[in-house]
């Protein structure tokens, strides 16, 4: 069953504001994790190759470098899915608001930007995420 869009429906500036943010944001993150696994690919055919190692070079630690580069490359690719579901999320925002009733009807809104986009048709599940999306990217990151 289709429900009935409002065609004409413009956010609320502030409302309009804050998606415009998280959707530049969310674009821009995706690039960023999408160049990073483009490194850590790189990086993991450095480091499965044995000629790049001194045969006195400890077992242990090339197991070791292994695991960490495959669990960066994870992560990466990981937040690069979780930016795109979001730039998707953040782009059909205006259209779930238009299709429900004003909730705001004074013009004042007492809570947080979170639940402001929640009230225009944000779902719960993005908060998680996002900020799957805001770790796996400072993880990778880190110097």
């Amino acid at each position: 069953m289709y429900q009935r869009t409002n065609i004409a429906y413009e956010l609320p500036s502030t409302v309009k504001a804050l998606n415009d943010g998280w959707l530049a944001t969310y674009q821009i993150s995706t690039v960023v994790a999408a160049l990073f696994m483009i490194v850590e690919v790189q990086l993991l055919s450095f480091v499965k190759d044995k000629s790049n190692y001194d045969n006195h070079l400890n077992k242990s630690a090339k197991h070791a470098l292994l695991i960490f580069t495959y669990s960066a490359l994870f992560f990466c690719l990981s937040a690069t899915v979780s930016g795109l579901i979001l730039t998707d999320e953040f782009g059909e925002l205006p259209v779930r608001a238009s299709r429900r009733k004003d909730p705001i009807q004074q013009g004042i809104f007492d809570s947080g930007a979170l639940d402001l986009l929640q009230t225009y048709g944000a779902k719960r599940s993005w908060i998680w995420v996002m900020w799957h999306c805001e770790s796996a990217l400072s993880t990778t990151a880190a110097p």
